[in-house]
């Protein structure tokens, strides 16, 4: 039993870090890191929301696109039973989730 927790041990501290996967220490204010993360995007100039504005070319809302705000990005993965646009994000609360955002003044990017 002791071997084996010594050599899970061993697996779990030669994974790489967030840092070491190319996405840098996560800032304060995460959510444009967060959507680098699950986009693939090394350049981190998009830790800044806004710079999302600048990401693929523009489009209407939809399943798959990113909804991006002055000081917030994340999304667009469903829509409920009242056909309200649902969008993940990291940073919402502190936390990744999905809930319905209202779209006013968003715009979108896919």
């Amino acid at each position: 039993m002791i071997k084996t927790l010594l050599l899970s041990l061993l697996l779990v501290l030669s994974l790489p870090t967030e840092a070491e996967a190319g996405y840098g220490a996560r800032p304060g204010k995460w959510c444009g890191w967060w959507m680098r993360k699950e986009m693939g995007v090394s350049d981190p100039r998009y830790n800044l929301a806004r710079s999302w504005y600048k990401y693929g070319r523009s489009t209407s809302p939809q399943i798959g696109s990113i909804v991006v705000w002055p000081h917030h990005v994340g999304i667009i993965v469903g829509k409920n039973q009242k056909g309200q646009w649902l969008v993940k994000s990291g940073n919402d609360g502190g936390k990744v989730k999905t809930r319905v955002w209202n779209l006013r003044g968003a715009k979108f990017r896919i």
